[in-house]
């Protein structure tokens, strides 16, 4: 299978590398956050996970406005641009970044009592919220920026600092301040923050700002990236308003269970894009090229990577009875009946991610955002009469439809458009 893969890649073994480095460093930074959730299961009730639950859906959709998902604009637009030409462009999206903050800090103050109906402090809590989106967003365009600079030893050690120091910090709150749910909150919000400086202070030394506040950027970036937002929104609706449907019409304690079928599910979304990580920026710079031979290796590629994804989808849900029982405390037992269901969903989510981006290249941008949110709407409508009609199970049946029809919608539009040899030439 790896000399396949070299074949279809071509000899490019810096691809490869990083490929490998990405994925590794992807799946042991972010599977620490699962290590350590025999811990989590352990000092936190049902109602205090479905509250962490409840927060990271929020979170989830509320960073999208920051900015409106700038790092997508510098993933696509890097191998046009170049690091010179891109530079002014992220000095206004820190511009864009502030007012942004402002504007979703007081929509989340106007939603707060009827998002967090079980929480007395609503008013610090979506403030702290809004903050920590805002931290976020440094760090997505920081690996985005890494990523880029095709170097995976400084992603892996980045990505490995940041994932020990929250930890740590989290399991001191929890354990020895007895700080529950709001000892992860708070450490998270912490350790984001010192990571927005530091990437401030990253792109000033390497010269990715150049200040130079102009509005006609501002405009180019917000009719490129607004439309972006209701794709990642309405692919952010699907893997996070199941929980705020839970918690609101069934109960916290509910909610922290399937928050857990979730995070238990996410692993393997999670590898997806481990090694989507080294793919993309190379998938850009084949596309913009003219060459068959570079437009048959991203369908090939493409190719490897579904059978990959519906493979490792297979083996997951054959082994994660043994994991689950492994890692997670009997109280959450429950759970285990959710994941085959949401691993489907996944599954059509990681054979749907390296397509978009063919059409995100060709500047289909407002296409893929209006398919993903009617997905996301259509997700909605699913979760509230699933739920309603066969209780938590029925968020998990919303997901799994939900992506099912993302994926096939956005294969037909991409055989549409996009100028790619999908099927094998005849021999003459």
């Amino acid at each position: 299978m790896i000399t396949r893969a070299k074949k279809w890649i071509g000899t490019d073994r810096r691809l490869l590398t990083n490929a490998l480095i990405f994925t590794l460093s992807t799946i042991v930074n972010k599977g620490m956050n699962f290590f350590i959730l025999p811990v989590l299961t352990y000092y936190l009730s049902k109602a205090d996970y479905g509250m962490l639950s409840l927060i990271t859906s929020v979170t989830t959709i509320a960073v999208i406005y920051i900015g409106f998902f700038p790092s997508n604009f510098i993933m696509v637009k890097f191998s046009k641009y170049k690091k010179e030409g891109m530079a002014p462009y992220i000095s206004n999206m820190l511009l864009l970044m502030l007012a942004s903050l402002v504007a979703v800090w007081g929509i989340l103050f106007l939603l707060r009592s009827h998002l967090f109906v079980h929480y007395e402090e609503r008013t610090l809590l979506v403030f702290m919220i809004a903050l920590i989106c805002f931290f976020q967003v440094f760090s997505f365009i920081l690996s985005t920026l890494i990523q880029l600079e095709q170097n995976a030893i400084k992603y892996a050690a980045v990505q490995f600092v940041q994932t020990i120091a929250t930890l740590s910090l989290a399991l001191l709150l929890i354990i020895q301040f007895h700080w529950a749910w709001k000892g992860k909150f708070y450490a998270e919000f912490t350790i984001y923050g010192l990571f927005a400086l530091f990437t401030f202070l990253y792109m000033l030394k390497h010269r990715y700002i150049r200040f130079d506040i102009d509005p006609t950027k501002i405009r180019e970036l917000v009719r490129y990236l607004f439309p972006l937002t209701f794709f990642v929104l309405g692919l952010f609706l699907m893997g996070t308003v199941d929980k705020i449907f839970i918690a609101n019409m069934v109960g916290l304690e509910e909610a922290g269970v399937y928050g857990i079928a979730v995070t238990m599910t996410f692993i393997i979304n999670m590898v997806y894009d481990a090694v989507l990580k080294a793919w993309e920026p190379r998938s850009y710079q084949l596309l913009e090229s003219e060459k068959a031979e570079d437009r048959k290796k991203v369908v090939q590629v493409t190719y490897l990577f579904s059978g990959f994804v519906i493979l490792s989808a297979a083996l997951y849900v054959l082994f994660i009875p043994w994991l689950f029982h492994l890692m997670i405390n009997a109280k959450f037992d429950h759970a285990l009946s959710f994941i085959p269901i949401l691993v489907i969903g996944y599954a059509f989510e990681g054979l749907r991610k390296p397509i978009s981006n063919y059409l995100n290249h060709i500047d289909k941008v407002d296409l893929v955002g209006g398919v993903t949110i009617l997905a996301g709407g259509l997700n909605i409508v699913l979760n509230y009469f699933f739920i309603r009609s066969f209780g938590t199970v029925g968020a998990a049946y919303a997901t799994a439809i939900s992506f099912g029809v993302l994926y096939f919608t956005t294969l037909f539009f991409v055989f549409r458009y996009c100028n790619l040899p999908w099927l094998p030439e005849r021999a003459s």
